[in-house]
């Protein structure tokens, strides 16, 4: 089996292909997966790292930058979807799928032009101005979240949750703080959101001094996590200050509650390991997709949304000193949010793909979906 996972530049749109690429693997140990991405992506250092094959084009996204720019970056993008029919004649992949974002629309406009086997994932409740343009050359279309499908032809969505990386997910086991404290885990961002940390350095120390026992693990951000451990310092409270999380799963097994930002694959985790959180969307994201992430969760009762411009650190102690000191509801919000999560999306679109061309046969896929719902009456946790 070849595969092309085509998108990147951020996280977001980059960590759902590695998902996809684990769970084909996973289905195909000798599958030949080949990434395409945006030469200034963060897929130059973590797919290299990984093992796969990359090719990357000197690309950047169009809305928001001028009208010079803009038609700058349009030419460049054509002659990157040129170089990717090339690529692709002599990739001959089974198959291509976009992840997002505008390093995702070369792949998947060359694997039309080729008319080779193609779909794209789109993330986020808002759906993203790439992925409302591609969506006329896909057969088919994953959504991550119920969305309004009236952005895209009914006929080729199917909701299935966002794929996550394996090291995302949490394993069976909490690991519970020393002593039997409570943990809050603040998720800054892998580039560090400025406000986010500025507003947990002006809650955390006060919290700590009023709720004893509490562990706090403050994710930064390489650019702050010097000034950040400097500050929890001066006030004299012992913060576990990290400044990038690999291993999330790890970290999302520590936590009792989660601060953070609400970008769609930091709501599709959360909710896959079945953990209560508050959001803060970033105020200026793209059409604010993150406030619309974040309020979906909410509307499930697994989280509760703080809109950026009117949160102040008095507010944010109130919340989260509430929380902590009502288990009960901490753990109904813990519950809530579990029956949201999906944790096997990822296969789960593999597998659609794989029967879609002829690989997987129904009668194959029907009696492995057999399996494994005999495998969770038997006790075992339910994907969701």
């Amino acid at each position: 089996m070849r595969l092309v996972i085509a998108g990147g530049a951020t996280g977001g749109h980059l960590f759902p292909g590695i998902a996809l690429a684990e769970a084909m693997r996973e289905r195909d140990r000798d599958a030949k997966i080949t990434f395409m991405g945006a030469d200034r992506g963060i897929e130059t250092t973590i797919i290299p790292a990984l093992g796969y094959d990359l090719i990357t084009f000197p690309i950047g996204g169009i809305a928001g930058v001028g009208m010079a720019r803009s038609l700058s970056r349009a030419a460049t993008m054509i002659l990157a979807v040129s170089r990717a029919v090339a690529m692709l004649r002599r990739l001959t992949p089974d198959l291509v799928v976009g992840v997002g974002g505008y390093a995702s629309v070369p792949g998947v406009l060359a694997a039309a032009v080729w008319r080779i086997p193609r779909c794209i994932l789109e993330q986020n409740v808002i759906p993203g101005k790439a992925n409302r343009f591609l969506a006329r050359f896909v057969p088919r279309i994953y959504l991550g979240f119920p969305t309004d499908r009236s952005v895209f032809p009914q006929e080729k969505t199917t909701v299935t949750g966002n794929p996550i990386r394996s090291q995302a997910l949490t394993g069976e086991a909490r690991v519970k703080a020393p002593g039997g404290g409570i943990t809050l885990l603040i998720l800054g961002g892998s580039q560090g959101a400025s406000q986010l940390n500025d507003l947990a350095l002006k809650t955390v120390p006060g919290l700590m001094r009023r709720i004893a026992g509490l562990k706090v693990i403050h994710q930064t951000g390489p650019a702050h996590e010097a000034s950040v451990k400097q500050h929890y310092e001066r006030e004299g409270v012992d913060v576990e200050v990290v400044p990038f999380i690999g291993n999330m799963g790890a970290y999302y097994a520590r936590a009792d509650l989660v601060l953070s930002r609400s970008g769609a694959m930091s709501v599709s985790e959360l909710a896959a390991s079945g953990l209560p959180a508050i959001f803060i969307p970033y105020p200026h994201a793209t059409e604010r997709h993150q406030r619309a992430n974040g309020r979906w969760l909410e509307s499930q009762g697994g989280a509760i949304l703080m809109e950026a411009e009117e949160v102040t650190p008095e507010m944010l102690r109130d919340l989260i000193e509430h929380l902590l000191a009502a288990p009960n509801a901490l753990s109904r919000m813990a519950e809530a949010s579990r029956r949201a999560g999906t944790r096997n999306s990822a296969r789960r679109i593999i597998e659609e793909e794989m029967r879609r061309l002829g690989v997987i046969r129904e009668g194959e896929k029907a009696e492995e979906r057999e399996e494994e719902g005999a495998r969770g009456r038997g006790g075992e946790e339910s994907d969701g």
